[in-house]
């Protein structure tokens, strides 16, 4: 596999850990937020309806992050071993970028250089 589907595949790793924890947040704020009951005495059994749909939900999707974010792990290892002997800016950048899953302007703004420069970055190390 190249350099570059190595870097290429953990930023997408990084990329889907992300949004599921996105996801599994506004499932825990805005599920319970918009609950109802059930119409039931709540001394006799009145449960939230869909409460038990949406906890499912969030246990499953939790379920996922847990073996996703174990994917993630295998791929940052390989990534970080392709990245041994890369010059200190080129490190730096891949760190950011593919690992940290930052944006090329974010990634710029943190390494203190121009957007044009990391794209540079960016195509060099993917070229070889």
């Amino acid at each position: 596999m190249s350099r570059k589907d190595i870097l290429c595949r953990v930023r997408t790793q990084v990329m889907l850990v992300r949004r599921l924890n996105g996801q599994i947040r506004e499932v825990s704020a805005d599920g319970l937020r918009s609950l109802r009951l059930d119409g039931a005495p709540r001394k006799t059994s009145g449960i939230y309806r869909g409460l038990d749909v949406r906890m499912e939900k969030k246990e499953a999707m939790e379920r996922m992050l847990r073996r996703e974010s174990e994917i993630l792990r295998q791929y940052e290892r390989e990534a970080r071993r392709e990245m041994d002997g890369m010059k200190p800016e080129h490190y730096a950048f891949c760190a950011m970028y593919y690992i940290g899953g930052f944006s090329l302007e974010e990634t710029a703004e943190a390494l203190e250089r121009s957007a044009r420069q990391c794209a540079r970055y960016k195509h060099e190390i993917e070229a070889a």
